[in-house]
């Protein structure tokens, strides 16, 4: 009898022992699912626009439901060949952009890139509109957390034709400035010569327009959250950078008197969400910027640089961020 107690007693326990391990491994996962970092979604959208020569486009592309347009950006492709023997003139200088913004600066939808723009050449032109799409949350891990962003905007006045706008800045230490967009509200046309960080990569966001005349022009930025949102007790930071990591590092040489491309990638595991390029005031006149194309790691910069003599600086960087958030805290 003694012994078969003895026996029951350890089953007793054993069954415990048993039940209370289950236990632990029911939590595990719940437990487990706080650490690991989790995948941020960003692609690109894009749309095809042919424009008469002479003629106005008023147009927009869209990111994913739920998603943010984190850069808008054209690219001027060709402009027919101007025959001035029958009066045909211009080409890809005259295609202006005098609003390419978030539509989130005017209280509308996140997912949407405006843009308007202008053919003044005689031909007819071949233009491309992209959208880099940042995930409004992280892809699913067991669970997902918020990216946050907000808009931000101010009014620039420039009396003359060659100006800078005042700085953008969000939050210092919390916020990255994302996004950059610019809106004519008054006056003739404008060409975009600069567009950068500030240093070292924290919240604000820089300009420089050349403008047909006096003008005022509507600057705006997202703020990015550098933190995700609240889930489980838990968030994690995400990884942004700046490529290659103090503005203006990243010069390149254009070629005299051609049009060509310059690109800028970000490093392995590594996405470009936007890009920022910068022309010396004192070549304004010569060097023309056509546009870019946002690829998955990289960007790629069009140009013409009119001085038939001289080969000339830009100077180009791209904001990146982590395909990976940080470790859960």
């Amino acid at each position: 009898m003694k012994s078969g107690t003895s026996r029951g007693h350890r089953g007793r326990r054993l069954l415990a022992f048993a039940l209370a391990t289950l236990g632990v491994a029911v939590l595990l996962p719940a437990v487990a699912s706080a650490s690991p970092t989790h995948f941020v979604k960003v692609y690109k959208v894009e749309k095809q626009l042919d424009l008469n020569g002479g003629a106005y486009a008023h147009d927009h592309v869209f990111c994913n439901p739920g998603d943010y347009a984190v850069d808008g950006m054209w690219r001027v492709d060709n402009v027919d060949q101007a025959n001035p023997q029958i009066g045909v003139f211009g080409d890809m200088r005259d295609v202006t952009v005098t609003r390419s913004y978030s539509d989130l600066q005017q209280g509308g939808d996140g997912t949407k890139w405006h843009f308007e723009l202008t053919n003044h050449a005689d031909g007819r032109a071949q233009i491309k509109l992209f959208a880099t799409c940042l995930g409004g949350k992280t892809v699913e891990n067991s669970h997902q957390h918020t990216i946050k962003i907000r808009p931000l905007k101010t009014t620039a006045w420039f009396p003359g034709s060659d100006f800078s706008s005042p700085s953008l800045n969000c939050i210092a230490g919390r916020e990255v400035a994302v996004g950059p967009g610019f809106k004519l509200l008054t006056g003739g046309d404008v060409w975009e010569k600069s567009s950068y960080p500030g240093n070292p990569l924290d919240s604000s966001w820089n300009w420089n327009f050349v403008v047909s005349g006096p003008s005022s022009i509507e600057v705006s930025v997202l703020c990015l959250r550098i933190r995700t949102g609240w889930t489980h007790g838990h968030r994690h930071n995400l990884q942004i950078n700046l490529k290659p990591g103090w503005w203006p590092a990243g010069a390149r040489t254009l070629t005299k008197n051609s049009v060509q491309e310059r690109r800028v990638a970000c490093y392995d595991h590594n996405k470009a969400i936007v890009g920022a390029f910068g022309i010396a005031p004192s070549y304004h006149g010569q060097i023309h910027f056509l546009g870019m194309d946002p690829r998955p790691k990289s960007r790629a910069f069009k140009f013409w640089n009119t001085d038939p003599f001289s080969d000339l600086p830009v100077y180009l960087s791209t904001i990146c961020i982590g395909d990976r958030t940080g470790l859960a805290y």
